[in-house]
């Protein structure tokens, strides 16, 4: 009887040895996981041109030029800028110390700088055309407006690696202040 009785505490020992290895494993995602999640709540509404996203971009553009003078609605420049954006997410490397992290991000977007050489392009062609003569300023801003949506819409979206830096802070992941640099150089590439 005493036999029995130690192999069932041996038993019962081992099981609940393998319960708490079992919690411990399963004690919620791992940090590559919560930063991959963060990266999509922060990328998929831009990438799924949420009316929301668009609305606050559209917003933060209307404040540093109304592009209203030009006839050009606010946020179908957003979409047009947008479109073809996307992204995917290379690696996530948590540092030895487990206090910060580094996500590889492949962003593909649109870049302002190649916008600008359309426009800058299609603008020749049109003072090459001799139209502008006898327009009117509203007339005149209005084709601003125009090559300026036709030169974002004719701009092909091309991938920029970009690095993203996290900080574990009191318990949460949090994406340093150095990815708006990051999100800024992939749309000026």
């Amino acid at each position: 009887m005493k036999k029995t009785r130690l192999f069932a505490a041996l038993c019962l020992a081992a099981a609940l040895a393998c319960g708490m290895m079992l919690a411990a494993c399963s004690s919620g995602p791992d940090p590559e996981e919560i930063i991959s999640q963060d990266i999509a709540a922060q990328f998929d509404p831009i990438k799924n041109l949420d009316q929301a996203a668009v609305d606050e971009l559209a917003q933060d553009a209307a404040s540093g030029a109304d592009l209203s003078d030009f006839g050009i609605d606010g946020a179908e420049y957003i979409k047009a800028m947008l479109g073809g954006f996307d992204y995917s997410i290379v690696s996530v490397n948590v540092a030895e110390d487990g206090q910060s992290a580094t996500a590889i991000v492949d962003v593909t977007c649109k870049s302002f700088n190649a916008a600008n050489d359309r426009a800058n392009e299609i603008s020749d062609e049109f003072a090459a055309s001799n139209e502008i003569t006898g327009m009117s300023m509203d007339d005149l801003n209005k084709k601003i407006g125009e090559i300026l949506m036709q030169a974002m819409n004719e701009t092909e979206p091309s991938t920029v690696e970009c690095e993203f830096q996290y900080n574990l802070v009191d318990g949460t992941w949090t994406m340093s202040d150095s990815a708006e640099s990051e999100i800024y150089n992939a749309f000026f590439s």
